[in-house]
This record gives structure tokens, C-alpha cells and sequence, in this order.
């Protein structure tokens, strides 16, 4: 997780960070994908920097990519502690206009991505950060069988 927040996230801020993280929890309790968190990562053409034939491995020998992996790390620990919140989708609309996200309800911008959820769902109170810790998730609603990705 803490790599795909620093290959999805990193030059965003703390709470884009978190943001993202929770779109990877919320997937993973959500019956249309994979249960763990490395099976909705590496779910087939979901996160772009999975999918191409680059290198992935975290070399942080500058300053910049070093804190980005420190502040990911930061971001996934609080993530994993406030739990998911229901959006499973994102997407950065400077370099992808999807087509499904027309048939989707926006919930927010934090900085490069917008968030959304299945028209018809309620958007979360707030995407990133919630500022306490919650232990049993985010929400008592069960999981959703959306049938797309």
C-alpha cells in the first residue's frame, strides 16, 4: 500500500495521500474486487503505474522522494487506523477522462483526483483525513456488488 500511495500520490498533499489510501481499503472490502490489499493494488488496470513496463522499485535517494515515502508511510498508517470510507473510485481528470465516470457521483476534488461513487450512494463526509481513530471502519454499510471496475 505504501507503494502505491507514493507511485500514485506522491507531490500531493497529506490528505490526497490518505484519500487514496482509503479508495485501496474501501476496494478491498467491496465484493467487485480483490479482498487484500496487494489484490487491489495489482488488480488488473486499475493503478497505472502497475500496469506499465518502467520499473517500480522506490529508489528515494533525493530529498523530495524521501519525504513523499515518508509522508506515504505516515498517510498509510492513519488510513489502516480511520478505516475505509466507501469510495472506490478516483481519477487524476489532467491525465485520464474516464468514460464511467459520467455514471458516477462526484464527491470531491483533493488536490489532482476526484473521488466518486456509484450513482445513487452517498458521498462520505469528508475523503481524506476524519480526524479520529475508528476500529471497526468507517461505515455499517455492507459490502457492494457494483459489477464493474
Amino acid at each position: 500500500m505504501i507503494c502505491n500511495c507514493y507511485h500514485e500520490t506522491r507531490g500531493e498533499s497529506f490528505e490526497g495521500m490518505v484519500a487514496v489510501n482509503k479508495v485501496v481499503l474501501s476496494r478491498s472490502e467491496d465484493d467487485a474486487y480483490p479482498s487484500s490489499i496487494c489484490g487491489v493494488v495489482y488488480d488488473d488496470a486499475q493503478f497505472s503505474w502497475t500496469q506499465d513496463r518502467i520499473g517500480n522499485n522506490i529508489n528515494a535517494t533525493k530529498d523530495e522522494d524521501k519525504e513523499a515515502l515518508d509522508m506515504c508511510k505516515k498517510a498509510v498508517n492513519l488510513s489502516v487506523k480511520e478505516g475505509p470510507n466507501d469510495v472506490i473510485y478516483y481519477y487524476n481528470p489532467s491525465i485520464a477522462r474516464p468514460y464511467w465516470a459520467r455514471r458516477m457521483t462526484h464527491c470531491g476534488k483533493v488536490g489532482n483526483h476526484t473521488f466518486l461513487v456509484p450513482r445513487g450512494e452517498s458521498c462520505p463526509k469528508k475523503l481524506g483525513v476524519i480526524g479520529k481513530y475508528s476500529s471497526s471502519g468507517s461505515s455499517s454499510q455492507t459490502k457492494k456488488s457494483t459489477g464493474a471496475k
